[in-house]
């Protein structure tokens, strides 16, 4: 990365369709050099839960409880400690087994399934996707998103600390760097923005990937 990219915080959950289309093109304008991206996990089935507030999905046993998320970010985790590009082949998988394909992403098999695959897995992989650390790094960036406000996702953070919640589909590649300029531009530093909301119908077409 250069030195002047942009460090940005995205809180994403594998599982949300709106982190697979934000997903291409943030990868896409990290690989450009445009940010560094500290990606944040964020629990959507922790958020919408309809247990009590001492409920903690990360708290159950996930050999008997059928968690949405863990797994795939427990996965996400281990791969991106391999490289950059590791974690980019690994989210590209999961968006195209869960988002494309429609498959079941939820247990550890299917994602050590995954890993080898996309030919990333090791005994080390494996030790990381088990490790208490990094199911303590899930419950940590969720309860820390929790106490800024954060409700979905993708949510994007500005070193400025202020953010925005993201619903798009993939910009058009010739639109990547302008989109993020954009987003950037009514985010960063402002503190009077709230929202902004498209009237829908109609929602653009998807572009092409």
């Amino acid at each position: 990365m250069k030195n002047n990219s942009d460090n940005i915080n995205v809180y994403f959950d594998y599982t949300c369709p709106w982190v697979r289309q934000a997903g291409y093109w943030l990868m896409a304008i990290e690989k450009q050099s445009l940010v560094s991206i500290n990606w944040k996990p964020y629990l959507l089935e922790q958020q919408n839960s309809e247990f009590d507030d001492d409920w903690k999905a990360w708290d159950q046993d996930l050999d008997h409880y059928v968690s949405r998320g863990i797994w795939p970010h427990l996965g996400g985790i281990a791969a991106r400690k391999i490289s950059i590009d590791a974690g980019y082949k690994y989210m590209e998988a999961i968006f195209e087994e869960k988002h494309v394909k429609r498959n079941d992403i939820r247990s550890k098999e299917y994602i050590i399934e995954i890993a080898e695959k996309i030919d990333i897995y090791s005994n080390e992989f494996q030790n990381d996707m088990y490790s208490s650390d990094s199911l303590d790094l899930v419950a940590k960036s969720h309860e820390e998103a929790a106490s800024k406000g954060i409700f979905g996702t993708p949510t994007i953070e500005f070193d400025d600390d202020n953010s925005v919640f993201l619903k798009t589909f993939t910009p058009p590649k010739e639109d990547y760097s302008k989109f993020y300029e954009s987003l950037k531009n009514i985010t960063f530093n402002n503190t009077y923005f709230g929202e902004l909301k498209k009237p829908q119908p109609p929602w653009p077409k998807q572009h092409s990937l």
